[in-house]
């Protein structure tokens, strides 16, 4: 039995994020605000981030980047009332 596969695109990552910044000097002040999912040291050469409400709107996005071999970083936004996942990257959404 074949499993069933979602097909991702550049445009659907666009309907996921409700807050997008660029990834800048400024955030580097704010480190101690953000931690990685996987615990490994924040990248700051990515520009882009994209805020996400939701673990699965994370999976897509990881789902997307992982399909085009991109690089990328899940971080943690431990600030109260904003959406608790950011994903980093180069790509312009």
């Amino acid at each position: 039995m074949m499993k069933p596969k979602l097909e991702v695109t550049l445009q659907d990552l666009s309907f996921l994020y409700t807050a997008k910044m660029k990834w800048d000097s400024d955030f580097a002040t704010q480190i101690p605000r953000f931690e990685s999912v996987n615990g490994d040291e924040i990248n700051n050469n990515f520009i882009n981030a994209y805020w996400l409400p939701d673990w699965i709107s994370v999976m897509i996005f990881r789902t997307y980047f992982n399909s085009v071999d991109s690089e990328f970083q899940i971080l943690i936004d431990n600030a109260d009332g904003i959406d608790p996942y950011v994903v980093l990257c180069g790509w312009e959404l």
